[in-house]
C-alpha cells in the first residue's frame, strides 16, 4: 500500500472518529438541554399555580376578616345601645 493512500486513509478515519464523538456530545449536551427546558416550564407552571392559589387564600381570609370586622361593628353597637361597654365582654 502506497505511504500516501495509507496516510489519507487514516486521517479520513480519524476524522469520521472525531465527528462520532463530536455528533455524539452534541446530542448529550441537546438531550440534557432539552430536560433542562422541560423542567424549567414545570417549575414556571407549579410556580404559576402557587401564586394563584396563595392569592386565593388571601382573598379568602381578607373576606373573612372583613365579616368578622362587620360582625364585631354589629356587636359593638348592639352592646352600646343596650348600655353595656363593649370592651368588658358584653352581657355579665
Amino acid at each position: 500500500m502506497h505511504p500516501y493512500l495509507l496516510a489519507a486513509a487514516l486521517a479520513l478515519l480519524t476524522t469520521a472518529g472525531a465527528v462520532l464523538v463530536v455528533r455524539h456530545q452534541t446530542s448529550t449536551l441537546r438531550r440534557a438541554l432539552d430536560r433542562e427546558r422541560a423542567a424549567a416550564r414545570l417549575t414556571q407552571t407549579l410556580q404559576h399555580r402557587d401564586i394563584t392559589v396563595l392569592k386565593a387564600r388571601l382573598d379568602a381570609a381578607r373576606a373573612e376578616g372583613a365579616v368578622l370586622a362587620a360582625a364585631n361593628h354589629v356587636l359593638d353597637t348592639a352592646l352600646t345601645h343596650h348600655g353595656r361597654d363593649p370592651q368588658e365582654g358584653g352581657l355579665s
